[in-house]
């Protein structure tokens, strides 16, 4: 088992509890949960909802979110691996470049003969062969495209209240909410623009208090 799943795995096992169990007090899926201790990341239905369902696990077993967070990001972030280009074979040479090379051949002949009568005649014309000049194209690097925002700070948070976590990274919004001990709901669309894993709009406002066991409905626009 990798060390990410270990974690989780063992911080579960040592408070005995089951995935069943924490299924019904963190009200995420069991699937999720044990996709979870084996870092089966295909399961999830886009990235936001792995590192939602990682941060909330990790507070609810009492680890380190943060901590996590990182290794997390320093597997996804290990270099590719690489295969080696097929090797590509010069094509064989056909007729038409047999037929041009010899036509370029006759062209030097000609001119070296004109060259040869003009320099045999008293006069002492000399003729002259420029060659023209090549054209050369320059190829224009693509740059990157500019930075993704970061998003702003979710600011204070106070117990049993909504923060404002609108342009807030999703991250920074998921720890917020759980701060203020309220459960949430992410819904990842391309109906709404704005920066990617960045809040463009929350459900119910900021300074209020959830009725009941709703949860916060996050808004974020789908990653290109």
């Amino acid at each position: 088992m990798p060390e990410l799943g270990k974690t989780f795995s063992q911080a579960r096992v040592a408070r005995g509890l089951t995935l069943e169990d924490c299924e019904r007090d963190t009200r995420i899926s069991k699937r999720y949960l044990d996709a979870l201790e084996r870092e089966d990341w295909k399961i999830f239905p886009a990235p936001v909802y792995s590192r939602a369902f990682l941060r909330t696990y990790a507070q609810y077993l009492g680890l380190n979110p943060n901590e996590l967070m990182r290794m997390f990001h320093a597997q996804a972030e290990e270099p590719p691996e690489f295969k080696p280009l097929p090797e590509v074979k010069s094509p064989q040479p056909t007729g038409s470049m047999n037929w041009l090379l010899a036509g370029g051949v006759l062209v030097f002949l000609a001119v070296a003969g004109i060259f040869l009568y003009l320099s045999s005649r008293g006069g002492g014309a000399t003729a002259t062969v420029q060659a023209q000049p090549t054209a050369t194209i320059a190829v224009e690097a693509q740059g990157g495209g500019p930075a993704p925002a970061l998003g702003k700070s979710p600011g204070t948070v106070t117990a049993g209240v909504v923060p404002n976590l609108k342009d807030v990274n999703v991250d920074e919004a998921i720890s917020a909410l759980g701060k203020a001990g309220l459960s949430y709901l992410i819904v990842e669309t391309d109906a709404v623009t704005g920066a990617p894993n960045t809040v463009a709009s929350q459900d119910p406002p900021p300074g209020t208090k959830p009725s009941g066991n709703k949860a916060v409905t996050l808004v974020v626009p789908r990653g290109r």
